[in-house]
């Protein structure tokens, strides 16, 4: 009987000490490191991107920590930091994206190697009951990255507290950049996602020396209940778009933003809804959309710099931008009755649009040419059939590249039936005056 006390209590302890070295064990997991890149920002602040995986394949691991040692030339340990990684919970074979720092300006420049580890506990695994629906991207003149993303809540349970998680990953599938934002409705941010309910988050990714090095993205949404599937997408160029449905191109609108003041002014939002909703969705619009970008960003970061500081200049554009509007509105109309088929419906709206902008926006010039003309003498009894030549080919290109889904061929058909419809304007405009003086 004297024996079995203390008996009793050195079992006990080596119970507890069992337990804890069982629990111990499992709260180490299992976790392997991918895609690491190190990057220095501009504030002397050392970044480590990657993705963590989890190496079980039954078993989805919560509170995970990852440790970061980092280390001089000479093996000498110099810090560590903890961060957790992006995703709440890391589910059977899943990877999160991670960003881990150093923060000690003073002594990054000795930093020679690091190593990771992680630690987590077993959890249960959340449902792919979230859906991204749509995404799309684009890459400004500053260097930031703007990746757009609407999704929707399958499950029927309301969803808390999610938030959308862009990994920017270069040519080689390293992870050059992360971003992160909260899902948002009409402004503000949606803290519960009812079952069926919708919301949409707009990512800013602001490291400007890496974003440029994006060649994909992936995005994943996680709520308390919920996730996502990742999904993946090509990434966008300067001033282009690259979107989960048609991967063409979408541009910033850099002079009607300096003019109007924000790229959130609704006459700019108009501007790049015409151009997102209608034009993106068609190989036509799309193709076309290459060729514009490509001239337009020849020139605009320099127009809309000096735009900024001239107030003059941002009324002038202002003032030219209303009627542009309009004009839109009248070719979205062409595009909707012509909607039993998009890419026809696209080209007639096309036509639409660069009729009026020859008429509206190029008369005067029409009228100068008119009278220039009348005074020297000019024939312009051969134009006509050089433009007879322009919309022959420009509709034969269009339609073979619809037909074979060329986009280079598709460039120049477009490109050349816009130039086409205003050219014929100009033309008519400049007949019309010589017509009246005579």
């Amino acid at each position: 009987m004297y024996m079995r006390g203390p008996l009793a209590t050195i079992a006990a302890i080596a119970m507890l000490l069992l337990l804890a070295s069982q629990h111990a064990a499992a709260a180490e997991g299992n976790f392997s490191f991918h895609n690491e890149t190190k990057y220095m920002d501009e504030t002397k602040i050392m970044h480590i991107y990657g993705e963590i995986k989890n190496e079980s394949e039954t078993t989805a691991m919560k509170g995970v920590l990852i440790t970061a040692s980092f280390y001089d030339a000479n093996g000498a340990l110099l810090s560590q930091y903890q961060q957790a990684p992006k995703l709440r919970v890391i589910g059977p074979g899943g990877f999160a994206p991670f960003d881990m720092v150093y923060l000690d300006p003073a002594t990054v420049d000795r930093v020679a190697s690091y190593s990771l580890s992680a630690t987590g506990q077993p959890a249960e695994d959340k449902p792919a009951k979230l859906t991204i629906v749509s995404s799309n991207s684009r890459l400004d003149v500053l260097g930031l990255y703007y990746i757009n993303v609407s999704v929707r809540n399958d499950g029927n349970q309301t969803a808390t507290n999610p938030i959308a998680i862009a990994t920017l990953y270069d040519s080689a599938g390293k992870v050059v950049a992360i971003g992160e934002a909260p899902l948002e409705s009409e402004s503000r941010v949606v803290e519960n996602m009812a079952p069926g309910g919708k919301g949409g988050s707009g990512i800013v990714v602001p490291e400007r020396l890496q974003t440029y090095k994006a060649a994909s993205y992936s995005l994943v949404v996680d709520s308390d209940q919920y996730v996502s599937d990742v999904a993946r997408y090509r990434a966008a160029g300067l001033g282009a778009n690259s979107g989960a449905t048609n991967n063409g191109t979408q541009s910033g609108c850099l002079i009607a933003t300096a003019a109007f003041g924000s790229e959130l002014a609704p006459q700019v939002q108009e501007l790049r809804n015409f151009r997102d909703g209608l034009a993106l969705k068609t190989m036509a619009g799309a193709s076309f959309m290459n060729v514009f970008n490509g001239w337009y960003y020849s020139f605009s970061p320099h127009v809309a710099d000096y735009e900024r500081d001239q107030g003059w200049l941002k009324g002038a554009v202002r003032t030219s931008i209303y009627p542009l509007l309009g004009i839109l509105d009248l070719s979205t109309s062409v595009f909707h009755a012509l909607s039993f088929n998009d890419e026809a419906a696209i080209v007639g709206a096309g036509l639409a649009a660069s009729s009026l902008i020859g008429l509206l926006y190029f008369a005067p010039l029409s009228a100068v040419l008119a009278i220039a003309g009348r005074k020297k003498c000019w024939d312009m009894k051969y134009a006509k059939y050089v433009l007879a030549i322009a919309w022959a080919a420009s509709i034969a290109a269009v339609a073979a590249g619809e037909a074979t889904a060329s986009t280079e061929v598709l460039m120049f058909g477009t490109a050349l039936l816009v130039l086409s419809a205003i050219s014929t304007v100009v033309l008519a405009v400049a007949r019309a005056v010589i017509r009246f003086r005579s």
